[in-house]
C-alpha cells in the first residue's frame, strides 16, 4: 500500500492546519500533565509519557521537514508520522479512561495493610506519641 495518492502524500496539511495541530496537541499534553499531577497514578503517568514521546514526531514531521531532511525517504517518514498520530490518539483515549477510572473508583490500600503485605513478619506498627511517652516513663 502506498502512502502517496495521485502524487500528493497523505496528511499534506496547510501551514495553518499544521499550526493548529501543533497547538492543540501541545495543549492536550500540558492539560494531561496538570491533570495527571493531581489525579494520576503510575499507569496514567506511563500513558502520558508515551503520549509526550510520540507527539513530537507526530506534529513536527510535516512536509517541510520531510523535504529538507528526508528527501530520499519520504514514504517511511509519512508512515511514521501517521502511526505516531494514531498512537497519540489511542494514548489519549487510554489515559482518559484510566484517569476517570482512578478518580471514580480509587484503589483502596490501607497503609497498615500494605506495609504488612510488603514487610511480612518483620512489620511492627508505628508507635503513637502517647505510647512512646508511656514507654519512656515506664523505663525511667
Amino acid at each position: 500500500m502506498s502512502l502517496v495518492i495521485n502524487g500528493t502524500p497523505i496528511l499534506n496539511l496547510s501551514p495553518t492546519a499544521e499550526k493548529r495541530l501543533r497547538f492543540s496537541a501541545l495543549t492536550v499534553c500540558i492539560t494531561m500533565i496538570v491533570v495527571d499531577h493531581y489525579y494520576g497514578n503510575i499507569f496514567t503517568t506511563t500513558a502520558l509519557l508515551l503520549y509526550a514521546m510520540f507527539v513530537f514526531p507526530a506534529i513536527y514531521l510535516n512536509r517541510n521537514v520531510r523535504l529538507k531532511y528526508f528527501s530520499h525517504a519520504q514514504e517511511p517518514i509519512i508512515a511514521f508520522r501517521i502511526m505516531s498520530l494514531l498512537i497519540c490518539t489511542a494514548l489519549v483515549v487510554v489515559w482518559a479512561v484510566a484517569i476517570v477510572d482512578h478518580v471514580v473508583n480509587p484503589p483502596v490500600f490501607p497503609k497498615e495493610e500494605r506495609l504488612k503485605e510488603l514487610m511480612g513478619e518483620h512489620y511492627e506498627p508505628p508507635q503513637t506519641t502517647n505510647q512512646a511517652h508511656v514507654r519512656l516513663s515506664d523505663a525511667a
